[in-house]
């Protein structure tokens, strides 16, 4: 009995070795081809880190062109409106109330325009 099983554990001795040749074969061409394959990546990643530095350097050089292209409107637009309330609470403290209710009038009128305006392009595309 001993020699049977020692003919049966040499098959399957055998048997093991057949498959696992071919398996460690194939792996070790799976790993080549995986190294290739990063050696690949390596230089396609490189260019598309290229690729998104160059486009961020882009879009802060187009956010710096914007924030100096806005900043003499805003600038105005202060001034004007700092002006404009200057303007008002000379013309009430001054002693002119008849000024200050036309200026207030004016507002008034302003912004009921503004609202029909607005109501009206509300409206318009529902049309």
């Amino acid at each position: 009995m001993a020699i049977w099983l020692q003919v049966i554990l040499a098959i399957v001795l055998v048997a093991v070795c057949a498959c696992l040749v071919p398996l460690l074969l194939q792996l070790r061409r799976t790993a080549a081809a995986v190294e290739q394959l990063a050696e690949s990546a390596r230089a396609d990643l490189r260019q598309v880190a290229a690729d998104v530095h160059h486009l961020r350097s882009r879009a802060d050089e187009l956010a710096d062109l914007a924030s100096a292209s806005l900043e003499l409107p805003l600038g105005i637009g202060r001034i004007l409106s700092g002006t404009a309330k200057a303007v008002e609470t000379f013309l009430v403290q001054g002693g002119l109330p008849w000024m200050s209710a036309l200026l207030s009038g004016l507002k008034f009128v302003l912004q009921f325009i503004r609202r029909r305006k607005g109501a009206e392009a509300k409206e318009a595309p529902n049309e």
